[in-house]
């Protein structure tokens, strides 16, 4: 009967651990995004795993990836913009976790480097086709038109299924 018990209150932790995700600290993260005002907020803070099918650091210092979502997790998380443009996939983008690259012109991106000055993202750093967890602010960029997470609370890095 203990036994009984303390399965049903682990079971039950668990299942409180994987619905109450927090995105405490993404206040302090939005004044490190490139240009904040493009976004606006979707469905807040989420977490959604997949298998990360594109990366590419991103001039202003961010990593733009992209994420085949698991099964059962599109409705509502990605749009007609992630179907077509982004190939079904959800973008995500840790900030500030690469170089700044200088615009077309030479001259330095000055409003990147203020978002990023001092400070570094310190978030797990994935690898292409690396199957993932990712915690987040669910927006939608309002300059290309689709769903993403941004900012990135935390990534981990799941086993192969």
């Amino acid at each position: 009967m203990k036994r009984l018990l303390l399965v049903a209150v682990f079971l039950a932790s668990v299942s409180v651990a994987t619905y109450c995700q927090t995105c405490t600290g993404s206040n302090a993260l939005m004044a490190h995004i490139y240009q904040p005002d493009r976004l606006t907020e979707a469905k807040g803070c989420i977490t959604v795993t997949g298998k990360v099918i594109w990366k590419k650091p991103q001039a202003d210092g961010d990593i733009h990836y992209r994420l085949k979502l698991d099964p059962g997790q599109g409705a509502g998380v990605i749009n007609a913009k992630n179907r077509s443009g982004q190939h079904g996939a959800l973008v995500f983008e840790p900030v500030c976790v690469s170089k700044i690259k200088k615009k077309k012109n030479g001259q330095p991106n000055r409003p990147a480097l203020a978002a990023c000055r001092g400070f570094r993202q310190n978030i797990t750093i994935p690898n292409k086709n690396d199957r993932v967890e990712v915690t987040g602010i669910h927006v939608l960029d309002g300059d290309h038109g689709w769903l993403e997470i941004h900012p990135v609370i935390r990534i981990n890095v799941l086993p192969p299924q």
